[in-house]
């Protein structure tokens, strides 16, 4: 069954938000990301923040970048009771 694309959400922002926007975009371009991933990457870490208050970001962001990185096949299984 072929993946279902979602239809594409617009956000605006108003005259307040220009700080906020140029932050956005600067923070893009530095993690080398569109504008649009940013914002998709930013919400997903806030709504797993939001589940997991008691965890600090820089944790969140080691798991989410561990589990990328082992559904890329770089991770390694830890051989259990081995001593070296």
């Amino acid at each position: 069954m072929p993946a279902v694309i979602p239809n594409p959400v617009s956000v605006r922002f108003g005259r307040e938000d220009v700080e906020l926007a140029r932050a956005l975009k600067a923070r893009a371009r530095a993690e080398k990301r569109s504008l649009s991933e940013q914002i998709k990457y930013y919400a997903h870490l806030g709504m797993v923040a939001k589940d997991n208050p008691d965890l600090p970001m820089s944790f969140i962001e080691g798991v989410l970048e561990g589990l990328e990185e082992a559904r890329g096949g770089l991770a390694v299984p830890y051989p259990w009771g081995v001593l070296r």
